[in-house]
């Protein structure tokens, strides 16, 4: 049995929507996963799970991130480690410091050999690293994605944080919460390559062009790239500010480009006239928060993705779970989760963190 686990208390207004979601007529997964607080993963009353199934004890799980040293991927990592700990695994984390898919790639294949039972990865690029992923599920090892997927034929579950629909409208409900007269955004991803940010920034140019709740708002139709670098990050804000006089927002899915964008600002005496928001950790972007500079930021709880990726994980490992469309993870108090199309599970619980809650969150 798992053991009971209390993450952090999820207690911020989602505010996801807040300005017109509720009235929108879309059936897509967004709005069903949005109310006024915290979006809770529904389980149906029963799973497709066989009936007999092994233990997972003592099976050895590697964590893979984009990169190691990142902040998000550590507290990630807490929780990977979390269900180690609950489930008996033997719990390893795994990677390069650099931000470069040949890098993942290199750490991937050296990983095969020393026959883990799954992995679970972040992937820097889905095309890319696919093939050593299918090299280790030829291996006989279960691959789980998280944060950023990789092709669906190369793993057996994507531990999604949100739907990308839901994500682009978290963002755009940040920004007109900092800028609520909308204007021109921008957008900063990590790199052409990156599967997540790429369609967080084409769900938020479809809503802006076709959603009444954020027709205020118009985009700068260049994306630009930073590759998870702060320096670059602020550097590219900062020249989107000199190339648009009207810009309003920049967002970025990118927990490092959306603090250093807004760094940014505040280094070039901008607050209060250009904003930047997005996905971050609410350490990150505290003091832009409590001074003023910024009204919102959004994130989820990386440690519990992290938890219900590794719990995933261990399921498949020990026959609990095959990945089939239905079945339900039961990450004990981390929640349930049903498996969904072509093996992706929704974690959808989407946090805004404002002046009226930010000194609640610790991560």
């Amino acid at each position: 049995m798992l053991q009971q686990r209390t993450f952090r208390k999820l207690i911020a207004p989602v505010l996801v929507g807040a300005m017109a979601l509720a009235a929108c007529g879309s059936d897509d997964d967004a709005e069903e996963a949005s109310d006024d607080s915290v979006a809770e993963a529904e389980a149906p009353a029963s799973s497709d799970a066989p009936e007999e199934a092994g233990s997972s004890e003592g099976a050895k799980i590697f964590m893979a991130p984009k990169f190691t040293g990142l902040a998000y991927f550590e507290v990630a990592r807490e929780g990977g480690e979390q269900a180690g700990e609950d489930l008996g695994l033997d719990f390893q984390y795994i990677g390069s410091d650099k931000p470069e898919a040949t890098e993942q790639i290199a750490t991937l294949t050296n990983a095969i050999p020393q026959s883990p039972d799954a992995l679970v990865v972040s992937a820097i690029d889905g095309d890319a690293i696919a093939p050593a992923l299918n090299d280790a599920r030829d291996a006989g090892i279960k691959v789980v994605t998280y944060d950023a997927d990789a092709n669906v034929d190369a793993r057996d579950l994507f531990i999604n944080q949100l739907s990308y629909e839901l994500a682009a409208r978290t963002m755009l409900d940040a920004a007109l919460l900092n800028s609520p007269d909308g204007g021109l955004v921008a957008f900063i991803s990590a790199s052409p390559t990156a599967p997540n940010h790429t369609a967080h920034v084409n769900f938020m140019k479809e809503f802006i062009d076709g959603d009444p709740a954020y027709s205020s708002l118009s985009y700068v139709d260049e994306v630009q790239f930073a590759g998870d670098d702060a320096a670059k990050s602020q550097e590219i804000a900062l020249n989107l500010i000199q190339a648009n006089p009207d810009l309003k927002v920049i967002i970025s899915s990118s927990a490092v480009s959306a603090p250093a964008a807004q760094q940014a600002i505040v280094n070039a005496g901008m607050s209060g006239e250009v904003w930047a928001t997005g996905f971050a950790l609410p350490s990150s972007v505290r003091d832009f928060i409590n001074d003023g500079s910024s009204a919102a930021f959004a994130l989820w709880d990386p440690a519990e993705l992290g938890y219900v990726a590794t719990v995933a994980a261990a399921q498949l490992v020990s026959g609990e779970i095959t990945a089939e469309e239905g079945q339900v993870i039961d990450a004990g108090e981390a929640g349930t989760y049903t498996v969904g199309a072509d093996g992706e599970v929704l974690y959808d619980k989407p946090l805004m963190f404002t002046a009226d809650n930010i000194a609640d969150f610790d991560f």
